[in-house]
């Protein structure tokens, strides 16, 4: 049942006639969101999410994709953490930080983390270009074929919604 709420959910954000640049930056921030590990962390990116201008169906689906693909990511993401933590001249900084109030309780210190902060960062641009270039791609080629589907109908008027997906 998840999977057919996931696919509902990827349809309607396609269908609808919502700015690529919206739904762009939310895959994008989504990705930030499915990578970064720790509770503060994803509160602080869900409320930016929620309070820019950005499409949270797209984000919620990137957060779920890049929540599974982190889980692969993870000896990357040590070792760039563990790199950028002991750079020499950065340490002052790393100190500075901790010594704030409520910094560290993100966790940065942490390998792990510092290395998925630094992946989100890297995927950030490249995701927005991406996702932007699909959308448009998707609605001036393939928008009309797909909601000529059945199960593009069936999903997008509500009755699989109403009946299975409950």
């Amino acid at each position: 049942m998840f999977i057919a709420k996931l696919i509902k959910e990827f349809l309607k954000v396609l269908q609808t006639d919502v700015s690529p640049n919206q739904i762009a930056f939310g895959a994008a921030l989504g990705v930030f969101l499915g990578l970064v590990p720790g509770i503060l962390m994803k509160c602080i990116l869900f409320v930016l999410i929620l309070i820019l201008r950005v499409n949270i169906g797209s984000a919620l689906a990137a957060w779920t994709l890049f929540g599974v693909i982190s889980f692969a990511l993870d000896p990357i993401s040590d070792k760039i953490g563990f790199f950028i933590l002991n750079i020499d001249f950065l340490i002052p900084l790393w100190t500075y930080l901790y010594n704030l109030a409520i910094v560290p309780f993100t966790k940065f210190n942490n390998s792990m983390v510092m290395g998925n902060i630094v992946l989100g960062l890297l995927f950030f641009i490249p995701v927005f270009f991406a996702s932007k270039k699909f959308i448009s791609y998707y609605r001036t080629h393939w928008r009309d074929k797909v909601a000529k589907w059945r199960l593009t109908k069936l999903l997008t008027a509500g009755i699989l919604s109403h009946t299975i997906l409950k």
